[in-house]
């Protein structure tokens, strides 16, 4: 059967969007996950942010850090923000290994990985960062106030003015989720993730979309009706996505199973 070569078109909707136009903001912010030693790649980052878009708006910033954040962080973030700034520590819960994940089983899969020369897959942290930012830190207290969020990574660019209002945007079209960037992910870092996701699929029925409903995303992430996995994924670097559409029943259901099944440290 002929693949599509480009099936997202189908779900294409009308991107043109107004402009600013008043002082008005959705109840949002930038959420960045940091250590302080990344001030000097962060410094960057917020002036363009600044700079290109946030001027007119003014939203807040809120960074999140395993380790208290120093008072030099705080001073040049605060200085260089046109909003509120608020500074918000993880704890162990959100920050470390379940009581389910065996730690030398995990190790050893690092070890694997790094052998395989898997990107990041040898380094600890990372897996922390990735099971982090599926599944916790929307839970953070800091956002409860939040219906919307800006993932902003330190060292990222933003070269072009944004006139309009992202936040806004996805609020007036009902959007839950955005990002920028759709490649093929390495198959070796993820050999038993689909299977996962059918396993959800069975047991949480009333959670799925059918693949015959329009809003269906099966065919572009399966090219045989949901069997396999095409590889098609998206990195989630840079989103912005609604943090109640996080908070969701079907979505902490989802992220719970995958999080008992192990795959974020037993697999990259």
């Amino acid at each position: 059967m002929a693949q599509e070569s480009a099936p997202w078109q189908r779900y294409d909707r009308d991107l043109r969007v107004k402009p600013i136009v008043n002082d008005a903001r959705e109840r949002a912010a930038f959420v960045v996950l940091i250590r302080n030693d990344e001030l000097n790649n962060l410094r960057e980052t917020m002036q363009q942010m600044e700079d290109r878009f946030n001027r007119k708006k003014n939203y807040p910033w809120v960074f999140l850090n395993d380790a208290p954040f120093t008072n030099k962080f705080k001073k040049w973030t605060r200085g260089l923000s046109s909003g509120e700034t608020y500074y918000g520590q993880l704890n162990d819960t959100m920050w470390g290994y379940p009581d389910w994940i065996d730690q030398e089983k995990a190790g050893l899969c690092r070890e694997e990985m790094k052998e395989k020369k898997i990107p990041y897959g040898g380094e600890e942290t990372y897996h922390h960062m990735c099971r982090f930012q599926s599944g916790f830190f929307f839970r953070h207290p800091l956002l409860d106030s939040f219906d919307y969020y800006w993932r902003v990574e330190p060292g990222v660019q933003f070269l072009c003015d944004i006139d309009y209002d992202p936040f806004q945007v996805m609020r007036e079209r009902d959007l839950k989720y955005a990002w920028t960037i759709s490649v093929r992910e390495y198959a070796d870092t993820i050999p038993t993730l689909w299977n996962t996701v059918k396993e959800f699929m069975v047991k949480y029925p009333h959670h799925i979309i059918p693949k015959e409903d329009p809003n269906s995303l099966m065919d572009w992430i399966s090219n045989d009706g949901g069997y396999s996995y095409n590889l098609c994924h998206f990195w989630s670097n840079f989103e912005i996505g609604s943090l109640k559409w996080l908070r969701s029943e079907a979505y902490l259901a989802y992220f719970d199973h995958l999080d008992k099944a192990g795959g974020f440290y037993y697999e990259r």
